[in-house]
This record gives C-alpha cells, sequence and structure tokens, in this order.
C-alpha cells in the first residue's frame, strides 16, 4: 500500500502541464542496430518510426543518449523522484536522512541506504550498508561495503546490464518503473537489513525467500 499510495501522490504532483518543451532526438540511419528497422519504415505514411524501449538493449540506449542534449535534464528529474522514492519508504522503517543517505542505529551497529550513480551516467543502483559495531564483518558484509537491492530480485536472464540497475530513461518515462524496486526494498531488503542491527545470524539469511528463492 506505502508504494501505491507514493506512485499516486507522485503522479497527481507531476500532473500540471509543463511549459518548457524537451526536445526530442531523432534517430538516423547511422544509429547501430536500427537501420533495418528504418529502411522498412514507410515514408508515404509521413509516420517517423519510433522504437520498442522494451526491446532494445541498454547499450544502444545508453548510445542515443549520450548525443541527447537533454538526456541531462531528464536524468536530474528521474534522481529527484528516485530520491523520493527512497526517502518514503526509509522513513516508513524508521531510517532518519542524512546529506546523501539514510542511516538507523541499533544494538548491534548502524544500517544505511543509499543511492550510487553510474560512472557513465545512465543507471543507479541502491545500495544496504551494515557497520557492526563488532568491527567484524560477515557474510555478504565480508566481501564488501555494500548490497545492492539487485541481490533481492530473481535473476531475469534476459536483461542486458547489471542486476538491480535503476534505469533513468525509464523512470522519467514512467515513474510505475519504480514500483518494483521500491516494493522489493519495502517488504524485503530493509527487513532484512534491519534484523542485523538486533540479531547476530541475521548475514545468514537469504536474500530471497519462497517462490522467488526459485527463479
Amino acid at each position: 500500500m506505502l508504494i501505491a499510495q507514493w506512485l499516486r501522490a507522485w503522479r497527481r504532483k507531476s500532473a500540471a502541464p509543463s511549459t518548457a518543451e524537451v526536445p526530442q532526438p531523432r534517430l538516423t540511419a547511422q544509429e547501430d542496430g536500427f537501420r533495418a528497422a528504418i529502411a522498412q519504415t514507410d515514408s508515404g505514411t509521413g509516420t517517423e518510426w519510433q522504437p520498442d524501449q522494451t526491446a532494445i538493449d541498454n547499450g544502444v540506449r545508453m548510445h542515443i543518449a549520450a548525443s541527447d542534449p537533454a538526456f541531462p535534464a531528464k536524468r536530474e528529474a528521474a534522481v529527484k523522484v528516485i530520491l523520493a522514492a527512497m526517502d518514503a519508504v526509509a522513513e516508513a522503517h524508521g531510517f532518519t536522512k542524512k546529506a546523501k543517505s539514510w542511516a538507523k542505529t541499533g544494538r548491534l551497529g548502524t544500517v544505511s541506504l543509499h543511492l550510487q550513480r553510474s560512472r557513465y551516467g545512465f543507471e543507479c543502483y541502491i545500495n544496504l550498508g551494515f557497520q557492526p559495531l563488532s568491527g567484524e564483518g560477515k557474510g555478504p558484509w565480508n566481501q564488501d561495503d555494500f548490497v545492492r537491492l539487485g541481490r533481492f530480485l530473481p535473476t531475469d536472464l534476459s536483461a542486458s546490464g547489471e542486476p538491480g540497475a535503476v534505469i533513468y530513461l525509464d523512470v522519467h518515462e514512467d515513474i510505475a518503473a519504480l514500483a518494483t524496486p521500491m516494493q522489493t526494498l519495502d517488504k524485503h531488503a530493509l527487513p532484512w537489513l534491519l534484523a542485523h542491527l538486533e540479531d547476530p545470524s541475521a548475514h545468514t539469511a537469504p536474500f530471497l525467500t519462497g517462490p522467488e528463492a526459485l527463479s
């Protein structure tokens, strides 16, 4: 219910028409991967061919975005939406907002949540951290300082790119793209993370449970 309410509230907030027209990039025959499709376009209809984004590899989308002058603005708008969604979920679980992250302290240490932006500027990742008072990292914390939200999602062998990546363009086009990651964060990832504050064996719990673990 939390995510559904947030999505409805954001849609109402964003419903006001914008006076600024965002220029849209045009695809040409030089764009790798689209030449054949463009050649098949019926020039007599006057309708410009538009790609099916769900069928396009993210590497190609990244190439197109790199030459789109409107992409930086789209990216920053998407980041604001993502951070607002994370803030709503984190607050519901009792986290305190910091400058660039959220944190909560308990008997065994401090857990944290932050957004990591890719150095390529096309996507971002939601990371969970745990700093034990003992200073001894166990389980996943023995390998790294954080665990990515993607580890709580069933493996999608058909997906391109790193699991759990939140694509800016997807969020910019439809905030419903955040539904799955935010529901996963709310229902699975944060409860798993918060258990570390009181349970010394929390690091042994699986990332996926039930039918999802078999996917």
